[in-house]
């Protein structure tokens, strides 16, 4: 299989799962819209040229992250991932991957591109400032929820643990102040001695924060 993702990206999450799994992933970095290859990405990969995209050694493509990471799971150890499918630990550690994904990724995107959200660009700093907010108001929330566990699900390491963490890299780089989120940075700290997420982060070009 090949894994194709950008650099720091919300791609380092599958990549970090296909490790810990221990399964036999190539990752390749994606073409940007201005490589080479950025043409026979969008039609044989994915046509809205995002990552991350998983290539099944018989040429099928999945995108979307919880998708990737939940067939990706399936492939390898039970309970690695996630808990076993059907029990309510699984739900949680589900539940906590969607938050990350769906709650706390978009809040970077006003961050990250906010021509997308105001034509004026005299508005970017208000739009900026807003999100940067909202980020800060939802690591607040997550960092109430590490106090007393290791891990955000069930106290037990979870792909939601590492999408957290991804995004924890994205504010950092940002220059957000994350010295009150003592739990949060004490489960990064963690996340950062797995030998999954050393390798990963390697294959990246990318180091520890």
């Amino acid at each position: 299989m090949k894994l194709y993702f950008y650099s720091g990206a919300c791609s380092l999450v599958p990549h970090v799962i296909a490790r810990e799994l221990n399964l036999d992933v190539a990752v390749l970095a994606a073409p940007r819209p201005d490589d080479a290859g950025r043409a026979e990405y969008l039609d044989t990969i994915n046509p809205l040229g995002a990552v991350p995209a998983l290539q099944l050694d018989d040429g099928r493509v999945l995108t979307q992250n919880l998708a990737i990471i939940e067939y990706m799971a399936a492939l390898g150890e039970p309970g690695v991932a996630y808990p076993k499918l059907g029990t309510f630990e699984h739900a949680q550690a589900l539940r906590w991957l969607s938050f990350a994904n769906s709650d706390l990724h978009p809040a970077f995107k006003p961050l990250f591109a906010p021509q997308r959200f105001t034509p004026d660009e005299a508005g970017y700093p208000l739009v900026k400032a807003l999100a940067k907010d909202r980020v800060l108001d939802l690591y607040a929330y997550l960092n109430t929820e590490y106090e007393g566990k290791e891990w955000i699900a069930n106290n037990q390491f979870s792909a939601a643990d590492v999408y957290i963490y991804v995004t924890y890299r994205w504010a950092a780089r940002l220059g957000l102040d994350l010295s009150p989120f003592g739990h949060l940075n004490q489960m990064v700290e963690r996340i950062q001695a797995r030998p999954a997420v050393v390798t990963a982060l390697a294959e990246q070009n990318q180091t520890a924060i």
